[in-house]
């Protein structure tokens, strides 16, 4: 008799007392448990071993019940559909027990007239995501409500296999367009390997809404087998697939792609492509597209040529510099108000003779005849920071617009030398009322101050956390940017749209993480928008971890301050503070932000993530799922 069948013959044979102390009070235990379940042939002896797993511990007695025998998994499974528990942690319960018995409970939940409930229990079936769970989410893909729909797509994408790719290839075929925009989008979140076919054969599908949704996804994923195919894309009557085709190609960044992508800046619908083709070739960043470039800046669409300048700034090379400081001189206000915003992004990298033609060029520009770009050039001298960047500021001082001044003082305030402050300091004796109270305010630097002090008295009681500040995204580049409050800036998590750069300042903080999703939560109508994952909630709680609270400060922003940031802040707390401390976690994000409004799906992920059972949600006053069946 092998030794498993020995420890099954025992099993019996203890005590409810003894099956705990041996089996459910230590990991090895579970483990071992875990391994035998599957081969106790005794229904009443299996189900025994879940139920005491229960009473200890509910998700790790869900997760059991799924090891046991097929045949004697719908009695347990419908047991712990019955216990007293709040809804969407019972839902969860289900979903751990990867069973297929779960599944018509789950479908049942699909009616329910909660919609949390929907997507819960559509999420539940993703994480069983057998044969029958694909099936059951492809049909889901069918389902008359439009939520449903979007979260079976989404969960398909979840599942990443070859089962669920196989379903979503089906479903680029249905009738209904969004179901077929749905599936396209979902296959994008599955491993290349796996998605690579689907996404190749849907770049020529005759829907053109597949086929640009699919050359977003092959860049996304950098599908280089993808090439081919994204070049033909390029000759597509549909103009948003050309469009799209060209961004894929930059993001893949295949060399081969710059003679063709030039060629479309005579697109015939040169507003909505070249601008895509002028960020391509930005990425791709060769001679041969800078060249592609530089011939653009004399196109007769000065949208096209502003794109071009401001593909131009991100490519940092001499020959780009110089082509951006003559767009200082385009016809158009707004071309050569990109030109001072690039001119402030390139990095000469050691070159100071290159800065310090970048900063004679925009001291020409400070005479421009427009308010928009003179201010745009004030900005740009504050990152330049150098003397002669001083020396322009201080000219702007006696401007005309009274944004243009308050800008140059700004700026100002932002270059850490001594230059910077004696400008400042003669400042106060200027004749406009708001240059003196401004350049006042940059040298006493009173505001940052206050709030941090008061963020510190907020955070004291957590003394295993650093100071904390939310703030939209503007604000976050001026507390970087306070000369006393910036060196104490150890830690940065910021959060913006997906494809749009965070501003040049933020590299100025030693430890980022850069995060790139939607303020959503949940799929909405168009499949363009990225909801946040359980990855990007793991990446959050990881970083946090790392922190020390020593005397540094964690700043998190998002664009306006107030959802994602406050939910990614909440998330960060809760991790290091650990379990039971919910409401303290929220307590400081509070303190440190009174206006947040934690979006509500990363609060969930990391609820479920830090297996805090619902706790964190409750702790944001958000309202749980009445307790009652989901079968009702």
């Amino acid at each position: 008799m092998n030794s498993i069948a020995t420890t099954i013959e025992q099993l019996a044979t203890l005590s409810n007392a003894q099956f705990k102390q041996q089996y459910l009070q230590q990991k090895q235990g579970m483990q071992a448990l875990a391994q035998i379940l599957p081969q106790v042939e005794q229904q009443t002896l299996a189900w025994r071993a879940v139920k005491l797993a229960l009473k200890v511990n509910l998700k790790l007695g869900s997760k059991l019940a799924g090891t046991i025998k097929p045949e004697f998994q719908p009695e347990i499974v419908r047991f712990i559909a019955k216990i007293k528990t709040p809804l969407q942690l019972k839902i969860q319960l289900l979903g751990l027990t990867n069973s297929d018995a779960a599944i018509p409970i789950l479908l049942k939940g699909l009616k329910h007239q909660d919609s949390a409930v929907r997507c819960h229990c559509i999420r539940a079936l993703g994480q069983i995501g057998s044969r029958t769970a694909v099936i059951q989410l492809a049909r889901a893909l069918n389902s008359e409500d439009a939520q449903i729909r979007a979260w079976a797509a989404w969960t398909l994408g979840e599942i990443d296999s070859k089962l669920a790719a196989t379903a979503l290839q089906k479903a680029l075929n249905h009738q209904a367009a969004r179901v077929r925009a749905w599936a396209v989008w979902a296959l994008g979140k599955i491993h290349p390997a796996t998605a690579a076919r689907p996404l190749l054969d849907a770049l020529k599908h005759e829907d053109p809404e597949v086929r640009w949704r699919a050359a977003v996804n092959c860049g996304k994923i950098r599908l280089q087998e993808a090439v081919p195919e994204l070049l033909n894309a390029l000759k597509d009557e549909n103009h948003i697939v050309r469009a799209r085709a060209a961004v894929a190609l930059g993001k893949i960044g295949d060399r081969s792609a710059v003679p063709r992508l030039v060629e479309l800046f005579d697109d015939p619908d040169s507003y909505a492509v070249s601008l895509r083709v002028a960020e391509a070739l930005g990425q791709i960043g060769t001679e041969t597209a800078v060249t592609g470039l530089l011939q653009s800046l004399h196109h007769h669409d000065s949208a096209v040529r502003g794109s071009a300048v401001s593909a131009l700034g991100e490519i940092h090379s001499e020959v780009a510099a110089v082509a951006v400081m003559r767009a200082l001189s385009d016809e158009d206000i707004f071309v050569r108000g990109r030109a001072a915003e690039a001119l402030g992004n390139i990095e000469p990298r050691g070159d100071a003779n290159l800065q310090q033609a970048i900063a004679s060029a925009l001291a020409i520009a400070i005479g421009d005849s427009e308010c928009y770009v003179r201010w745009r050039v004030a900005a740009a001298l504050g990152q330049i920071g150098n003397s002669e960047a001083v020396a322009g500021l201080v000219r702007l001082l006696e401007d005309q617009n009274s944004g243009v001044r308050q800008r140059a003082v700004k700026s100002l305030g932002q270059i850490p030398s001594d230059a910077a402050v004696r400008a400042l300091e003669a400042a106060l004796d200027r004749g406009f009322a708001d240059v003196r109270a401004l350049a006042a305010q940059q040298l006493q630097n009173s505001g940052i101050e206050e709030e941090i002090d008061l963020l510190a008295q907020a955070d004291s009681p957590a003394s295993k956390l650093p100071k904390i500040v939310i703030a939209a995204e503007a604000d976050a580049s001026e507390y970087i940017l306070n000369r006393r409050a910036g060196p104490e800036l150890q830690y940065l998590i910021s959060i913006g749209n997906p494809g749009i750069a965070e501003p040049i300042i933020f590299r100025q903080v030693p430890h980022r993480l850069q995060l790139e999703f939607n303020d959503i939560d949940t799929p909405v109508d168009d499949p363009d928008c990225v909801l946040p994952s359980r990855e990007d909630v793991v990446k959050i709680i990881d970083f946090a971890l790392k922190m020390s609270p020593q005397q540094n400060i964690l700043l998190v922003c998002c664009q306006s301050g107030i959802s994602r940031s406050a939910a990614c802040a909440l998330t960060a707390c809760a991790a290091v503070l650990g379990r039971g401390k919910e409401r303290e976690a929220w307590a400081l994000v509070l303190a440190t932000r009174p206006q947040a409004r934690p979006n509500q799906w990363i609060v969930e992920l990391a609820d479920e993530i830090l297996g805090r059972n619902g706790k964190l949600a409750v702790a944001i006053d958000n309202p749980q799922p009445e307790l009652r069946s989901i079968e009702h």
